[in-house]
């Protein structure tokens, strides 16, 4: 799998990669740059609810509003 970056700074993807990843035309992506010097590539998602927040849907559960147990989510 190749990836080749072109001189007006577009990433073109080989068609092996195309075919193995569910990707569609103008799909947005987060890059992530290691110190390794390697590039990770995610797709762009909606920030997915934590589980205080499905907690907080539930009727009948009441739980603080402003009290964050376990605090942020953190990107690995």
């Amino acid at each position: 799998m190749t990836a080749t970056l072109e001189a007006d700074h577009k990433l073109s993807l080989s068609e092996d990669v195309l075919a193995q990843g569910h990707f569609k035309d103008g799909m947005e992506f987060r890059v992530i740059l290691k110190p390794s010097g390697a590039m990770i590539l995610r797709p762009n998602q909606p920030r997915q609810k934590s589980l205080v927040e499905h907690l907080r849907g539930l009727q009948g559960l009441e739980l603080a509003v402003n009290r964050e147990v376990l605090g942020p989510p953190v990107d690995l």
